[in-house]
């Protein structure tokens, strides 16, 4: 593999590759980016913006569960199941399963 920088040559970052994994761990468990980095500086002492956070999400072209294929559906079952009342009229509840 081609590198751009000479041999033993490191890019140099400010924050370890361990705190970042640490960050992008509790932002994907939900934290907001402004939590994440209160959690960094409390628990490990590492001061980061909620900004430099939200690049490092950025960088990483993480894949979204949406642009995965999808299976078409061969075929399906519909279940008239029950019939209830809204309001003034009746109507029937279908369920459709895979």
């Amino acid at each position: 593999m081609l590198s751009l920088f000479p041999y033993g040559y490191q890019k140099k970052q400010r924050t370890s590759s361990l705190d970042i994994d640490r960050a992008l761990y509790l932002y994907f468990l939900g934290l907001s980016t402004r939590c994440v980095a209160k959690a960094l500086l409390f628990l490990h002492n590492v001061k980061r913006s909620h900004v430099a956070i939200w690049k490092w999400i950025q960088k990483g072209h993480f894949r979204s569960t949406s642009s995965k294929k999808r299976r078409k559906i061969d075929e399906f079952i519909v279940d008239e199941t029950l019939l209830i009342k809204v309001g003034p009229e009746l109507i029937w509840l279908w369920i459709a399963i895979n």
